[in-house]
């Protein structure tokens, strides 16, 4: 009896003390680590300290038919954004990390590349160009932009491949492909290595269902630098022309067309020579054609060899400027 009695008020005050517990207004006491971490430590860990060199140089642009990002490139208020994203604009303002807006120009755009220069009074912090031909698959790459006109963010990826072009219809598309997430409004945006310089202008991504699924695509810092120079300049941007057009055919790159009193037609091409090299370069498809021939200059002179049935031919052209609606060299 005695020792059951024991039990009974061993359980009441067990009990007693969970009620108390579950009742009391005592504070309860949770561990929280207070250890003093560095500012060089919290860094390591972090990508914030990049945002923070990079987001006055990143814009949001918004025009009557959508809204998109840019880059400062200048510190005379030039703009780099992609084509598409002003488009048949007849307004266009960016927009600062800061919130303060500014009414913006169209300098010249490059249809070829999809990119378009804007002039401002916006006297922002221009951003630091990087050598994009050093970046390697595996680098550590940030997106940032205004996806869904949501606002600033950041995202971050890796490089998946460089040299990434035939991906559109255009054979002298280049891009820098990576895992970093693009939206819809991430377009024009930077695209910035670990020192928060410019490696690429975010421009698509490809995906089965328009969101992000981890194929996005950036032109390379140094074909922007190339084209917003050639814009400031011109207005445009002058590329090699040698009048004719050509295909991939099972003898080779054969010509398809000449143009009369062109630099190929003054120079003794025509319809269906094979072309073999230029400058010694061995020629392998029409997009190599097209990439060379692009990257002349007004007047410049090249040796191109071809086949003409069973000769061979080297003969010497002047290559002029492409003119403004032509397109690019293609079947």
């Amino acid at each position: 009896m005695l020792k059951e009695l024991l039990k009974y008020m061993v359980i009441g005050i067990v009990a007693g003390t969970a009620s108390y517990a579950l009742i009391s207004n005592e504070p309860i006491s949770i561990k929280v680590n207070e250890s003093n971490i560095s500012q060089n430590e919290v860094a390591r860990h972090s990508y914030n300290y990049i945002y923070s060199n990079v987001k006055d140089s990143v814009v949001t642009i918004k025009t009557d038919k959508g809204r998109g990002s840019g880059v400062v490139v200048t510190n005379n208020g030039h703009v780099v954004t992609n084509e598409h994203v002003i488009k048949g604009a007849k307004k266009i303002i960016i927009s600062t990390a800061n919130n303060k807006t500014f009414d913006a120009r169209v300098v010249g755009v490059d249809s070829i590349t999809d990119m378009a220069l804007l002039s401002t009074n916006y006297r922002g912090k221009s951003i630091t160009f990087s050598d994009s031909s050093n970046v390697k698959i595996g680098d550590i790459v940030l997106a940032i932009g205004n996806p869904f006109g949501v606002g600033q963010t950041l995202t971050q990826g890796i490089i998946s491949r460089t040299n990434s072009g035939h991906i559109t219809e255009n054979p002298l598309d280049e891009f820098l492909q990576s895992d970093a997430a693009i939206n819809p409004g991430n377009s024009g945006g930077a695209m910035v290595n670990i020192n928060g310089d410019l490696i690429g202008i975010n421009t698509m991504n490809l995906s089965i269902g328009g969101g992000s699924d981890g194929i996005g695509l950036a032109v390379p810092s140094n074909l922007v630098k190339k084209i917003t120079e050639e814009l400031i300049k011109n207005g445009r941007v002058v590329r090699g022309y040698m009048g004719m057009s050509a295909y991939d055919s099972p003898k080779g790159i054969m010509i398809s067309k000449v143009l009369e009193n062109g630099p190929a037609y003054k120079s003794g091409l025509r319809p269906q020579d094979i072309i073999i090299s230029i400058d010694n370069k061995k020629i392998q498809d029409i997009q190599q054609v097209v990439k060379i021939v692009a990257s002349l200059k007004v007047n410049q002179k090249v040796i191109l060899t071809y086949k003409r049935e069973k000769e061979l031919i080297s003969t010497k052209i002047e290559v002029s400027a492409m003119p403004t609606a032509h397109k690019t060299i293609q079947r």
